[in-house]
């Protein structure tokens, strides 16, 4: 059942990454943490998972990119001032994954960043939902937009790449539609395209940090059974991108950033001790124990 329902959140994860250009990421690490701490009863290291959905990202973008090309909703002056920037942040982020501040017992705080990265991806489509921006300028005038802006939304795109996990265009998209005043659609076409030129970079430093301890095999394992159905996913969402309407598409991505950061959130809350623990203390919980009284001689 486990690695079905994995099957299962490959084939969302493409829908999703491909439809909005933010990679699989958001679905796939989630996801994994519920199904594997909920059925198969392990709490495995939120590494591993982003190991195993770093290799997938690349994979799923890549029918995705296609599709985006074909449609050419691909900006190439922007493209090839995000893509360097986003190289180097990507290894900037993955060092920054391996410190103390994210590793052992600090482990739970990279699930909190995650989840309240989950948070601001909900909240930015709400914001785009409710229509209180437009949809950008002529993609032209986006490569006319000064350099700086262009290396510092790649650089960051890559950083948030590399320390969570994700494909970076959760950040990416919105970053190119209110920084570099690009369209929602070439947005999204150049963020794919940006993964797919990071990606790979991400999951090899990445899986290569595991170590020889059987992590990375067990990465490899999950990337297994989530990337054939990430690609036929992504190839679907990059064919819907152009072809449907986003607005209720938007409504469903909130709902599940929403639940799968709840839930994310809350469980690590709760292991950090932060909420769910009784304020009474431990002495006055126990019941009273009466010393037992000698039998009386009848």
């Amino acid at each position: 059942m486990e690695y079905v329902l994995l099957t299962l959140t490959g084939l969302l994860a493409g829908v999703l990454g491909g439809l909005l250009g933010v990679g699989g990421s958001i679905i796939m690490i989630p996801a994994m943490a519920v199904i594997f701490s909920t059925l198969g009863g392990r709490d495995e290291s939120i590494h591993q998972y982003q190991a195993a959905a770093m290799i997938v990202n690349f994979l799923l973008i890549a029918p995705a990119v296609v599709r985006h090309r074909r449609a050419g909703v691909i900006v190439v002056g922007v493209w090839k001032w995000l893509a360097p920037a986003a190289l180097v942040g990507i290894l900037a982020g993955v060092a920054a994954s391996r410190t103390s501040v994210f590793t052992g017992e600090n482990e739970p705080y990279m699930r909190l960043a995650f989840g309240l990265f989950l948070f601001y991806v909900a909240g930015y489509n709400v914001y785009k939902l409710l229509g209180r921006t437009g949809d950008g300028r002529d993609p032209a005038l986006a490569e006319k937009m000064a350099a700086w802006k262009k290396l510092g939304v790649g650089g960051s795109m890559g950083f948030a790449a590399g320390l969570l996990g994700i494909g970076g265009g959760g950040l990416a998209v919105p970053a190119l539609q209110l920084v570099i005043r690009m369209p929602l659609r070439f947005a999204i076409g150049t963020s794919a395209a940006t993964i797919l030129t990071i990606a790979w970079l991400g999951a090899i430093t990445k899986n290569i940090w595991l170590g020889d301890d059987g992590s990375a095999v067990r990465s490899l394992v999950l990337a297994g059974c989530l990337a054939p159905t990430a690609m036929i996913g992504g190839y679907l969402g990059g064919h819907l991108t152009h072809t449907l309407p986003l607005r209720a598409v938007r409504v469903a991505f909130i709902l599940l950033m929403l639940l799968v950061g709840g839930k994310m959130l809350y469980g690590t809350m709760t292991k950090l001790g932060w909420i769910g623990h009784s304020d009474t203390p431990a002495a006055a919980t126990q019941p009273t124990v009466r010393p037992t009284q000698p039998a009386t001689a009848e």
